[in-house]
């Protein structure tokens, strides 16, 4: 006999119990091998609430990433106006890389992307291109005509680079730290870049 729907005024309450159960799924019987109508079950709800919180099974499994991102793009909107945007993305994304996730949470996603590799390359993809959106939407609000449309586009993609590299190695290295994976790829990047870009023609400066 089916279990009674458990009823709740908190829907991120029930978002958050949909992608534990999912998780538990995922790594107890296999993610391709779980369906929706399992994690429902599960989960004590509807199918069609699962869709409501989540279109794909992958952005059940990546819920906890997603979450932190949109955590991120509301504190950007309350850094300093004057603050530079490469600045802004810098300490916004080293400060979410800081954070951290919850170690049971990330074993699990580790575990799951341990048998489905593929999955962490197509979701963090798909991820970032819609952080990246968020973030140079705020950008472009908060800085107007003082700086080009181009240059923080530019940026946001550079700075999303760093994190998306920085969080893929966590995960499928199974890394200690998120913090540590981060400053690494950022410090690798901007020694790269003082050392090679010194040799490109003038023409392809800036204001050149």
């Amino acid at each position: 006999m089916p279990e009674t729907p458990i009823r709740e005024r908190d829907p991120n309450a029930k978002r958050v119990r949909i992608a534990d159960e999912a998780l538990r799924l995922f790594q107890t019987q296999g993610y391709t091998e779980t369906t929706i109508d399992q994690i429902a079950s599960a989960a004590r709800v509807g199918r069609r609430t699962v869709f409501h919180h989540f279109p794909t099974k992958e952005a059940v499994l990546f819920d906890h990433l997603v979450v932190r991102r949109e955590a991120a793009t509301r504190r950007l909107r309350e850094r300093p106006a004057g603050e530079p945007p490469l600045t802004s993305l810098h300490l916004l994304l080293r400060d979410l890389a800081e954070q951290g996730y919850e170690q049971r949470l990330v074993e699990q996603i580790q575990a799951v992307v341990a048998t489905e590799p593929q999955l962490a390359a197509e979701q963090f993809s798909t991820g970032t291109r819609a952080f990246e959106t968020s973030l140079a939407t705020v950008l472009e609000s908060r800085c107007g005509d003082a700086v080009p449309t181009l240059e923080i586009r530019a940026l946001t993609k550079m700075a999303l680079g760093w994190f998306a590299t920085a969080a893929q190695v966590y995960l499928t290295e199974k890394r200690p730290s998120l913090l540590e994976c981060f400053d690494d790829v950022v410090a690798v990047c901007a020694q790269a870049s003082a050392r090679d870009l010194q040799c490109f023609p003038a023409s392809t400066k800036p204001d050149s």
